[in-house]
């Protein structure tokens, strides 16, 4: 009696951490039984015979002389049997059941019963789901038909579509919910909500990395507001987080960007740049920071941002400006920062063409300031602006090629004026030139200049063919640019002041003849009279204005945010047919009397 109660118990429901100590007890009970076998002392387990039941059916003989009743069962579930107990590491793991299930009423009842919760216990829930859904095949009731069908669908990966609007979200549905999206991933904001909030994070992670789960779940909008909604956000749509969704997620590299983007301060992380820290100082137009952060490896930065600083880098070091940085306006003002500062700006693109005429004005600054504080200077310094003015010629199409070669014209004009002797008619014709052959070109459709611009240089040209009838050119032809400001600007009497206490004495006339000239004009202007037309310049000021434009490398759009999980298992990829298998097995049991 004692060894069939310890018996029983082995067939019980354990825990898994005794599951070995278990399989040790078996296997010394099966040594044990052998042993009596052979002495004959206990039938074989396939014995056919049946012990007689006289207490009734159901009831199990309680008399002492009674002998136990073996279950014969059909070859097939022996078989299944036999291979359960092997896999289970129990050869005989059903014998003392089969042995004693002849004297109740329902022995095959039982026997499912006891099968079941045994196989349930020694095995993972998709492992045991196959052994029951066998032994179901093979003849014994360990599932009903609709169980069964379940069963056979998860174990062939044959699933249906889910319902779309469930009675109740149970593992079953879940489990259709989960494996739509991991085929065609055609699923409502609702279901979508459960697999995320329901299956193991890494495999969610998955449905992200492949493209199944995408910024259409619109988790942003769903009413849980935890962590992991948040991260799903970040990894699908961003752009839907606040600042207080990025904080909850300590998502730091997205944080620095915002300050980046938002033109905060982002300073250095232990005193070296990171890719943030980096892009705010470029922002800032501090290029010194490319000396900061010296050679780089291919890990340092993202790849952009490394190719970025590898041609400002070479271009502080005096190499050209290729195609692809000449095109980007967003970065006109770092590399015109990175140029040599007495360096010659020429090339085809729209940064060459804007970096060369903005140059060119400050040599022409420079020259007035030399023209009226050191005259001897002066015919060096507008040599390079004659210089820097023919570079900039050409007859390419285009914007801002055609806006380079105008200002180019129109400051030659005026230098060839400024430098022209009395009497010197051919060079005074070669100004007028440089105008009029821009406006025989007629208006933008027909190859000129639009309208505006070309009102512009028509009063120039105008100009200095009145002044070419005297045979020599005017003193000044702007009283502003030669104060050194600004045409039109209210601080030119700074700029006389300064320049007043800078020139010599015999150059204080020239300063005060440009002071008295802009005097009257502002006297004419206030009594409403006719002004003195100047030679005004530049001829479009906004083109030399620094581009309003971003840089996708300076200023990159928000990226969804890195994997944060390692990558998913075999066990978390199932979880969900677990989660179904152990409720179809669990639904079976209680389905059935316990034996």
């Amino acid at each position: 009696m004692f060894a069939e109660g310890t018996n029983q118990m082995s067939l019980e429901s354990v825990d898994e951490a005794r599951t070995e100590e278990l399989r040790q007890i078996e296997r010394e009970k099966r040594e044990q039984r052998r042993l009596a076998r052979e002495r004959g002392e206990i039938p074989a387990l396939r014995a056919r015979r049946r012990a007689a039941n006289p207490s009734g059916p159901g009831v199990a003989v309680t008399t002492p002389d009674a002998a136990p009743a073996p279950l014969v069962l059909p070859a097939r579930l022996v078989t299944i049997l036999d291979r359960v107990g092997e896999e289970a590491g129990v050869a005989d793991m059903f014998h003392d059941v089969l042995m004693r299930a002849g004297n109740l009423r329902d022995p095959m009842e039982c026997v499912a019963n006891v099968v079941r919760e045994s196989i349930s216990a020694a095995f993972p829930a998709l492992v045991a789901l196959a052994h029951l859904a066998d032994l179901t095949t093979a003849g014994m009731a360990v599932f009903s038909d609709d169980e069964s069908l379940r069963a056979e669908a998860i174990l062939t990966d044959r699933l249906p579509a889910p319902p779309v609007a469930p009675a109740k979200a149970d593992s079953w549905q879940l489990l259709l919910e989960a494996h739509e999206a991991g085929t065609r991933a055609v699923l409502s904001k609702e279901a979508w909500r459960r697999v995320v909030h329901t299956l193991p994070l890494a495999v969610v992670d998955d449905l992200i990395d492949s493209g199944k789960l995408d910024a259409r779940a619109d988790p942003a909008s769903w009413p849980d507001r935890n962590d992991r909604s948040r991260y799903v956000t970040a990894r699908v749509s961003p752009g839907a987080l606040d600042a207080s969704d990025v904080r909850a997620l300590a998502w730091t590299s997205e944080l620095r960007r915002r300050a980046v983007v938002e033109g905060a301060e982002v300073l250095p992380i232990d005193g070296r740049h990171d890719e943030w820290s980096l892009r705010a100082a470029l922002l800032a137009g501090d290029v010194n920071a490319l000396d900061k952060v010296g050679p780089l490896d291919e890990t340092q930065f993202p790849s952009d941002l490394s190719r970025l600083v590898h041609s400002l880098q070479a271009v502080r070091r005096g190499a050209a400006v290729g195609p692809e940085l000449g095109h980007e306006p967003g970065l006109f003002f770092l590399l015109e920062d990175c140029l040599p500062h007495d360096r010659l700006v020429s090339g085809s693109s729209k940064f060459h063409y804007w970096a060369g005429t903005r140059r060119l004005y400050r040599l022409l600054d420079e020259a007035h300031w030399f023209m009226a504080a050191e005259p001897d200077i002066a015919p060096d310094v507008l040599r390079g602006v004659v210089e820097q003015a023919t570079a900039l010629r050409n007859e390419k199409e285009g914007a801002a090629a055609g806006k380079a070669d105008r200002e180019a014209r129109a400051v030659l004009a005026y230098v060839y004026f400024l430098t022209a002797r009395p009497g010197d008619r051919d060079r005074l014709d070669r100004a007028v030139g440089l105008l009029e052959e821009v406006l025989m070109r007629g208006t933008r459709r027909r190859g000129g200049v639009d309208p505006k611009a070309r009102r512009r240089m028509i009063w120039l040209s105008e100009l200095l063919q009145a002044l070419r009838q005297k045979s020599r050119p005017h003193d000044v032809l702007n009283p502003y640019l030669a104060l050194s400001v600004e045409h039109g600007s209210s601080e030119w009497r700074h700029g006389w002041r300064n320049l007043r206490g800078q020139v010599p004495a015999d150059q204080l006339e020239y300063i005060n003849n440009a002071k008295d000239r802009i005097q009257r004009r502002e006297m004419a202007s206030r009594l409403g009279r006719d002004v003195e037309i100047l030679y005004e310049l530049p001829l479009d000021e906004r083109f030399l204005w620094i581009p309003r434009a971003h840089s996708p490398v300076l200023q990159p759009q928000i990226r969804p945010m890195e994997r944060r999980t390692e990558p998913s298992t075999s066990d978390e990829r199932n979880w969900t047919a677990s989660e179904a298998a152990r409720d179809i097995i669990s639904r079976s049991s209680n389905t059935r009397q316990d034996y």
